[in-house]
């Protein structure tokens, strides 16, 4: 029930928005993954297939995810693919950048960019798939993933987004996918962030609510760094104050 309850206002969120903002749809970027998945199946359950665009932009040269095909062909919604691995070749060669993470921030970034022109050529709104466990602890590219102009999960837990991904009826197949920015192949969430998302999750859900019994000391510790360490990817750019 709390799910209904939840995706029935999240559906009249976007449909509000889209309509306050004077625009058709959305564009949503789609990795194969749980969040953009959910977003996906939220968004057409919203607005009716026809005004939902998704977009997949692989960046390493490899194929498809089989996942993204699988969702957008199951919803049958619109899909297109710009391999942008040109582009982060000319960006590599120009600064002689190898790190896969840098890459794969630079590539978001990219990503981000071919959104809003979609969706400034099509009248429509950028649909950001990113939720607050990721958020909270930072773990996004900063003007990459994180942009766009309206977040229905932007302040749910990972946990909760699989929960109303299950009741949205997004494939099991993409439920029991491990969590993955994707920069790279065998990249894990978790693995990064070093704690589970139901530990994080449970963190982050009792810290400053008084309920900080609930969760592991250490766990709780680690949180906190996680926090603080990215707070100035929330809080971007950081103004200065008025020195007259």
């Amino acid at each position: 029930m709390k799910n209904e309850n939840r995706l029935r206002r999240l559906k009249g969120f976007i449909r509000e928005n889209v309509k306050a903002a004077g625009k058709k749809g959305v564009v949503i970027g789609v990795s194969g993954g749980v969040d953009s998945a959910a977003c996906l199946y939220l968004a057409v359950s919203a607005l009716g297939k026809e005004n939902c665009l998704a977009f997949h932009m692989p960046h390493d040269g490899r194929t498809m995810n089989p996942e993204v095909k699988l969702i957008t062909n199951k919803l049958k919604v619109s899909l297109s693919t710009y391999d942008i691995s040109r582009i982060i070749s000319i960006f590599s060669g120009m600064t002689g950048e190898t790190d896969p993470l840098m890459i794969g921030n630079f590539a978001a970034r990219i990503r981000s960019a071919f959104l809003y022109r979609e969706a400034a050529s099509r009248n429509m709104l950028v649909m950001n798939t990113s939720n607050r466990s990721e958020i909270m602890t930072g773990y996004f590219t900063k003007w990459g993933d994180e942009a766009g102009d309206i977040s229905p999960f932007g302040n749910y837990y990972k946990s909760e987004v699989y929960e109303m991904a299950s009741s949205l009826g997004v494939p099991e197949k993409i439920l029991q996918k491990p969590p993955s920015p994707d920069f790279f192949q065998g990249q894990r969430d978790e693995e990064e962030l070093g704690i589970s998302y139901r530990e994080l999750d449970c963190a982050l859900a009792c810290d400053g609510k008084g309920e900080e019994e609930k969760a592991d000391a250490e766990l709780l510790l680690k949180v906190r760094e996680l926090k603080e360490k990215s707070s100035h990817k929330r809080n971007s750019p950081i103004r200065a104050l008025r020195f007259d």
